[in-house]
């Protein structure tokens, strides 16, 4: 059965924790999950921090939007707000349903230039990944293309996109269409010819 853990959100105004929405944990990473939360009811900062790092490493969305949260307030860890902003976008490509609301207030405390070097450092990650064949890294591409960089780079996304899609992920074609939105026709036709180009060095 699926471990629910309650995953929490930080009240400045009291310096305490309030407990939100039920995420759903997968099994193999419930007992971990379970001590770092108990931590963080402990206060055992530092401890939570090094158990999630390990957990989000792992590409767990609930670790990954905590870990964001203890970077972002400064607790367990000095508050950076460049690693806020890189976990908490981790969290949203993963599926985590309120990252993207944390990725969203976080933009209020940086420039644009070190949004562009988050991306940017999460796009080489996601390029390492996809063009060894991770089918979901081509999805993350596009998003992190449309969705992160200040300037989105459209005809990356739309390369990308159109390879998750040729990988039957459903979720990539209605923002494949948007994309092609912002697109010129000379644009698409250059991009579809990268596209099968990238999609046969990766699949021989």
């Amino acid at each position: 059965m699926k471990f629910k853990a309650f995953l929490f959100s930080l009240v400045i105004s009291v310096g305490s924790f309030s407990y939100a929405e039920n995420h759903v944990v997968s099994p193999e990473f419930q007992q971990d999950f379970k001590i770092a939360v108990k931590k963080i009811e402990d206060k055992k900062f530092l401890e939570a921090v090094e158990i999630f790092e390990k957990l989000a490493s792992q590409g767990v969305p609930e670790a990954q939007f905590n870990l964001a949260l203890l970077n972002n307030n400064g607790l367990g860890t000095p508050k950076n707000f460049k690693m806020a902003l890189y976990w908490s976008w981790y969290a949203h490509l993963n599926g985590h349903t309120t990252a993207l609301n944390q990725v969203n207030s976080i933009y209020g405390s940086i420039t644009e230039a070190l949004r562009d070097t988050v991306a940017n450092l999460i796009i080489d990650e996601l390029l390492s990944a996809a063009n060894t064949g991770d089918r979901l890294s081509a999805l993350k591409l596009g998003q992190t293309y449309t969705g992160l960089l200040v300037a989105p780079d459209y005809p990356s996304a739309y390369l990308w996109l159109s390879i998750a899609q040729a990988y039957g992920i459903e979720q990539a074609s209605e923002l494949l269409a948007e994309t092609a939105k912002q697109l010129t026709v000379e644009e698409i036709l250059s991009q579809q010819e990268q596209a099968s180009s990238k999609f046969l060095e990766i699949n021989p």
